[in-house]
């Protein structure tokens, strides 16, 4: 037995191990919007340099999940109403863009991503009987994600992850802005639906729609939690 053909085998750099730990901390809600991180006290608890602990940060803060500050500190990101907004807009371009690109490609191409997208809201449904937020929020993102990548366009993709990261870190951290498991699967049967029709503008416009009730959703979250409690001082 030769082993020329064999080639090295790409693992998980520490700094990506680092960076996949804290995005689930950040995504979870663990580590909470505005908290500070620092790298010393990161990198003693893990057990490794600052080296892998400092570029994991920086990777985060490209994702927006963090906010790197002039004085080299670093927080996790608190999300605005400005940033739901073009969260979404962002993420209405892409995907409708992906959409017409499956229709433009014709039947086929239309019957397949249709296949994909049965297949994503089959897992979405079984994620909303675990009732866990983070894994319907994923499973919710995976059907969105599997759009845009038969869309055909990588570096759309590669956006669109980046927003989704933001997007399930919104979702998870305003629980209460998900709207209720049969809502959630009507709306991306409606999706399904719209494809299905081949219509590109009818198809833009259930995508429109869904998406901007997404965004009305969170900032009316965010609004109700950020108001100034009122009532009776409590008792200490």
């Amino acid at each position: 037995m030769t082993t020329a053909g064999l080639t090295a085998l790409e693992l998980p750099s520490t700094a990506e191990r680092i960076s996949d730990e804290l995005r689930r901390l950040i995504i979870l809600g663990a580590l909470k919007p505005g908290e500070p991180l620092n790298e010393q006290r990161l990198a003693e608890q893990l057990g490794v340099s600052r080296s892998p602990v400092r570029e994991a940060l920086q990777r985060l803060a490209a994702e927006r999940l963090l906010t790197a500050h002039r004085n080299r500190s670093v927080t996790v990101r608190e999300f605005t109403d400005a940033d739901f907004a073009e969260i979404y807009d962002a993420r209405i371009a892409i995907e409708s863009h992906a959409a017409a690109s499956v229709i433009g490609r014709g039947p086929d191409q239309i019957n397949e991503t249709i296949a994909r997208l049965e297949e994503m809201l089959g897992k979405l449904r079984a994620s909303l009987d675990t009732d866990d937020r983070f894994e319907i929020a994923q499973a919710d993102q995976a059907f969105h994600q599997e759009l845009v990548r038969c869309g055909g366009n990588s570096r759309l993709l590669e956006a669109y992850l980046l927003l989704s990261a933001e997007t399930v870190a919104c979702m998870t951290w305003l629980e209460n802005a998900r709207p209720s498991g049969d809502e959630l699967m009507q709306d991306h049967q409606d999706f399904i639906d719209a494809l299905r029709s081949g219509q590109t503008e009818q198809t833009s416009r259930v995508v429109a729609q869904h998406l901007s009730r997404a965004n009305t959703h969170l900032s009316a979250t965010l609004n109700r939690e950020s108001r100034p409690q009122t009532g009776p001082a409590r008792q200490r």
